[in-house]
């Protein structure tokens, strides 16, 4: 959840010769309690971040508590670019906050503090304006936990120009079902991504059992039916099917892993900003 810098490969011809696309990113906003530190994170927070680094207009929407982690959020946001004019703050309750291990391999588990600010987000009109004005909205999943801000979320994807949907499962509190989050706004995305494990997690919603990767996303897009399905492979890259039936791979690159926290955030960002920008997937 928190940042994770990567360079990308990017054709600046491409991105130059349009204006610079403009992202709404909208949910939680924590501190991850990593072995190492803690450090602001959050998924969409991470994509707006990174969208801002690669020279789109990005915005960010949540809430913060009225505290010192509330007030630094916002700060760190500004410092890099990340316009937080849509950042509510919720007296009463806290800046999220997380409690996050990584196993030897570098993986992440989370112990998410829950309710948190980031839980009531409140469809201000400007905020509905917003959803409306800007290229797309970025969305994931841990944000629908709270009724409140799932209530303006879905609001948002109503008018939403275009939305991009990326399932990023995480531990919710007892009693809530993951399926019952993200099924009923799997529809309608521009872009909807998910990895692996979270690609397995959905086929069996819909009880599709196709034999090979490319077969799972053209089944999946067809009840689906996102304009890009994009599913993520750790080290083996990533893998596309769009709205056409049209499919590709890209493979993987080998790095020094450090940890995988933030990582497909970044990956988002950079998805989004060249398939807004005229890129070819």
């Amino acid at each position: 959840m928190a940042w994770t810098f990567v360079l990308l490969a990017t054709s600046a011809s491409a991105l130059s010769a349009n204006k610079p696309p403009s992202i709404l990113a909208i949910g939680e906003t924590l501190y991850d309690s990593l072995p190492h530190g803690v450090f602001l994170g959050g998924a969409p927070l991470n994509v707006a971040v990174h969208a801002a680094q690669l020279g789109a207009h990005a915005a960010y929407a949540s809430a913060v508590g009225d505290d010192a982690l509330g007030r630094d959020a916002k700060r760190r946001l500004e410092a890099l670019s990340v316009d937080c004019e849509l950042v509510q703050t919720r007296p009463g309750l806290e800046t999220g906050f997380v409690s996050c291990v990584l196993d030897e391999n570098g993986d992440a588990t989370y112990d998410i503090a829950y309710p948190a600010a980031w839980d009531s987000v409140h469809a201000e009109p400007s905020l509905l304006t917003a959803a409306r004005s800007f290229d797309c909205l970025v969305h994931g999943s841990l944000a629908l936990r709270g009724e409140e801000t799932a209530s303006t979320l879905r609001k948002l994807a109503a008018d939403a120009t275009r939305r991009v949907f990326d399932i990023n499962v995480r531990p919710l509190p007892d009693g809530i079902e993951v399926r019952d989050l993200v099924e009923p706004l799997l529809q309608g995305c521009y872009v909807v991504k998910m990895n692996e494990d979270e690609l397995q997690l959905v086929q069996a919603w819909f009880d599709l059992k196709p034999a090979t990767l490319e077969k799972s996303l053209l089944e999946l897009n067809e009840v689906v039916g996102a304009d890009h399905l994009v599913v993520t492979r750790a080290e083996r890259g990533a893998a596309l099917v769009d709205a056409s039936g049209a499919y590709c791979e890209s493979p993987g690159f080998v790095v020094d892993v450090v940890d995988t926290v933030g990582s497909g955030d970044s990956f988002t960002a950079r998805l989004v900003y060249g398939l807004l920008s005229g890129e070819a997937a």
